[in-house]
């Protein structure tokens, strides 16, 4: 993909997603934390992808940085998303690979073809209808198909929000659904939470881990070690958190979920 060009006409919410991604992806001296973290989520997200060509949807795909990337290591894309706006800045940075672009509401979703990994990263926090939202991605998996979700971790030590569960009646909530940026953010999940959604979907075979702590993230003021410690180091050290489960439970900031379709 190509480095964005500027335009100054771009609404607000076009403006504040260029500045992520140049943050997350062109230049890593601006605010290193940033740039190791998302670094880090799309290593995780293409090794679930593995190497063989696979045909996979990116739902609520944003600036669609994953789905170009697995675009160019030789996947078949779909990047999805409810915002026309973020799809049209997605597109000119696209340089090659099998990709479309499809704007439309995750929750009515209605597409054709079957899918072979569906990603619904960062999105689940910001629905207030999981399950009806997880049923609709699980009927466009292929048989064996890998339904992976990730969203911030209600466990996590600086985690101030309330649970899923502790929202009551959903409908109270709709009017903060789609907010686009974290600032929108207005619950957090537990692990047991994330499960009880994926087997209530029919997605049986699932799996709950945690990822990112504060040597990734940058929080807890770690951010101003990674200006000086070489990004190895740093996946080190947090790879060695997370093999203490209590830890990694506390100090993660993000969940990853993952259901396979029998």
């Amino acid at each position: 993909m190509k480095a964005p060009q500027y335009n100054q006409s771009w609404s607000d919410e076009v403006k504040a997603v260029y500045q992520h991604d140049i943050e997350e992806i062109w230049d890593p001296g601006l605010a290193p934390h940033l740039w190791n973290q998302y670094h880090n989520h799309l290593e995780i997200y293409c090794g679930l992808a593995g190497e063989e060509p696979k045909n996979i949807l990116d739902i609520g795909c944003a600036q669609a940085t994953l789905a170009l990337t697995l675009a160019e290591k030789g996947h078949r894309v779909t990047a999805f998303d409810i915002r026309q706006p973020f799809l049209d800045y997605a597109k000119s940075r696209y340089t090659h690979g099998d990709i479309s672009f499809v704007c439309g509401n995750a929750l009515e979703l209605e597409l054709k073809e079957k899918f072979d990994i569906i990603f619904a990263n960062q999105i689940l926090e910001h629905l207030v209808y999981p399950v009806e939202f997880t049923l609709n991605l699980r009927k466009s998996l292929k048989p064996g198909g890998l339904l992976v979700m990730s969203t911030p971790n209600g466990h996590y030590i600086k985690n101030s929000l309330q649970s899923f569960a502790e929202l009551g009646d959903p409908q109270k909530w709709e009017h903060m659904q789609f907010t686009a940026d974290g600032d929108g953010h207005f619950f957090a999940y537990h692990d047991v939470e994330l499960k009880k959604i994926l087997n209530s979907a029919g997605l049986k075979h699932s799996k709950i881990t945690w990822f990112e702590t504060p040597w990734i993230s940058g929080h807890m003021k770690v951010r101003y070690l990674h200006k000086y410690l070489p990004s190895g180091l740093i996946q080190f050290l947090d790879q060695l958190t997370l093999m203490f489960p209590f830890m990694a439970k506390r100090l993660s900031h993000q969940l990853l979920a993952i259901g396979r379709v029998d």
